[in-house]
């Protein structure tokens, strides 16, 4: 099934840059303004100048910017084939010890959907997938890593890649979170060629980056017939990802809450409808998101405005049959199908279509509170974390959850290493 293969990355020289902390960023799809306006003033060589400028053309900046930069020695491409074992030690609040996620960044040969190789388990959104494209497009780079998951119980990649991990790492930094990143490089062709065993029988799922992942099969689709010479193993026929185990005791899934901006119909009218679905109990503010917790198996939601707080637990299953008749059991039963099918689509009256209108996402409550309060939002709607073991049912059952179904944390950061698909790059069999 999966094939992967060792690349060439590109990364920041660290004779040059000499504190990697001050220019990689979080993904561009969470950097908002002000976070921009942050990572520009930080240093002149932060790589939002390449994933998300704010000059009028970014796509040209972002070309302009690395060809720039490469030019000057400060990215640098390695000499060899690699695959890149890669660290992410964390805090949490609910765990006071740090914890650690393990992966390894390769470049994954591209693969449809349909050949239920790569299992997405995500709508995407039509205008990030231009934005991307647009991109690629331009620069012909994989600045930042799409986020995949593969299954195995005995851990053997990580045992194989325990002997160089143990010494120093190539790159290591700490991001705005207080999260440690930290890459090493294996070279040694044994050594890849038993990793590259281990994904031959086995998909990987998509955990976070389907934008990502689906502009570089566009950008493949482009490229093709331009190039029709092309190898099997040129550079574009594959995607820079982070693979990491469904097994590693380091995976982590935050809840992401939703924002509603504006109802189409006043509040009095949307409550009694979902009093025909839920039971619906008023709730202190300080309360609501413990309460949501303690019913995550109940189907629950918390809802906040300016004027009350309430809880909100669903009557009866069945409704999803009702609501979702041709989708698969494993979608039917997660908490953020029956916010979109039944609260967002059927309620409130948003179609799909206009869920980029009136939906924003939230990872922290005390800013959906403090948002909400200040008027930025009409009202927001809290849940439960979707279980990774769910996450894998809807995939392996050919089943796409609503965007922003999933937030794993922590993310993977962007300035790590890149890798370049312009056609005549190459990578072995």
């Amino acid at each position: 099934m999966a094939t992967i293969r060792p690349f060439k990355g590109l990364r920041y020289n660290p004779e040059k840059i000499t504190n990697l902390s001050d220019v990689i960023t979080q993904p561009y799809d969470k950097i908002d303004p002000d976070l921009q306006a942050d990572y520009y003033n930080r240093h002149p060589h932060n790589y939002v100048r390449l994933i998300f400028g704010r000059e009028e053309d970014r796509y040209q900046e972002s070309a302009d910017n690395f060809k720039q930069w490469f030019e000057q020695g400060l990215i640098v491409k390695e000499t060899e084939y690699a695959l890149y074992p890669y660290t992410q030690t964390y805090i949490i609040e609910t765990h006071p010890d740090p914890v650690t996620r393990t992966g390894f960044i390769t470049a994954l040969k591209l693969y449809p959907y349909e050949d239920k190789v790569v299992l997405p388990h995500e709508r995407t959104l039509k205008r990030a997938r231009e934005d991307r494209f647009k991109l690629f497009t331009k620069t012909l780079k994989n600045y930042e890593q799409v986020f995949m998951l593969y299954g195995d119980p005995d851990r053997t990649i990580e045992k194989l890649f325990a002997q160089y991990m143990s010494g120093n790492p190539i790159i290591e930094a700490t991001d705005d979170f207080g999260c440690i990143h930290r890459v090493w490089r294996v070279t040694d062709p044994d050594v890849i060629r038993k990793a590259r065993a281990v994904l031959e029988p086995l998909p990987v799922m998509i955990a976070d980056g389907h934008h990502r992942y689906e502009t570089a099969l566009a950008l493949q689709e482009h490229l093709t017939p331009r190039h029709p010479d092309a190898s099997a193993t040129s550079a574009f026929n594959h995607r820079m990802v982070t693979l990491v185990n469904l097994f590693d005791p380091g995976l982590l899934v935050l809840p992401t809450h939703r924002y509603v901006i504006k109802l189409k119909t006043d509040f009095a009218t949307a409550k009694n409808e979902l009093a025909k679905y839920f039971d619906i109990s008023e709730v202190n503010k300080t309360e609501l998101a413990t309460k949501v917790k303690e019913n995550a198996n109940r189907r629950a939601f918390g809802l906040y405005r300016k004027d009350g707080s309430w809880l909100l637990v669903l009557k009866d299953a069945a409704v999803m049959d009702e609501v979702m008749p041709e989708a698969a059991s494993e979608l039917k039963a997660l908490d953020v199908s029956v916010l979109h099918n039944l609260i967002i689509e059927k309620i409130l009256d948003i179609s799909k279509d206009e869920i980029e209108d009136y939906i924003r996402y939230e990872r922290y409550v005390e800013e959906a509170y403090e948002n909400v309060d200040q008027g930025a939002y009409e009202m927001v709607f809290l849940m439960n974390p979707t279980k990774v073991e769910q996450v894998e049912a809807v995939s392996k059952a050919g089943e796409k959850m609503p965007q922003k179904s999933t937030d794993f944390y922590p993310k993977l950061v962007s300035g790590l290493v890149e890798f370049d698909v312009a056609p005549g790059e190459v990578l072995p069999e």
